[in-house]
């Protein structure tokens, strides 16, 4: 069909009896899966007794820049866990929506910050 080509239906079939056919086709094609759900701010990866033992928690927090980047970094002193969040700009009111974020990120957790 294609014009002026120099390859014909014979040479096509010649070449499959030679290499064989494709490789995928025999193996057949993959059928992908459902991802599993994931769920996340649920209390149930929590080690025992981590509640109890630090259910208030004490943040730290800082403005640090990488980049001139603004990042407001926060670290809870008991849990020693850390977070970082990039602001756009430091007023006040944008760094308190972030750090409120972070507080409902401990607090969807079962901790209170």
């Amino acid at each position: 069909m294609i014009p002026n080509c120099p390859i014909t239906k014979s040479n096509i079939l010649r070449a499959e009896d030679i290499l064989g056919p494709k490789l995928r086709s025999l193996k057949g094609k993959p059928k992908s899966k459902k991802p599993s759900k994931v769920i996340l701010n649920t209390l149930n990866n929590l080690p025992e007794g981590m509640l109890e033992e630090h259910g208030t928690v004490t943040l730290t927090v800082d403005i640090m820049y990488m980049n001139e980047i603004p990042l407001l970094m926060t670290l809870s002193r008991a849990l020693r866990l850390g977070t970082i969040k990039m602001i756009k700009d430091k007023r006040k009111a944008t760094i308190m929506k972030s750090l409120q974020q972070v507080i409902n990120t401990y607090n969807g957790r079962g901790f209170k910050a």
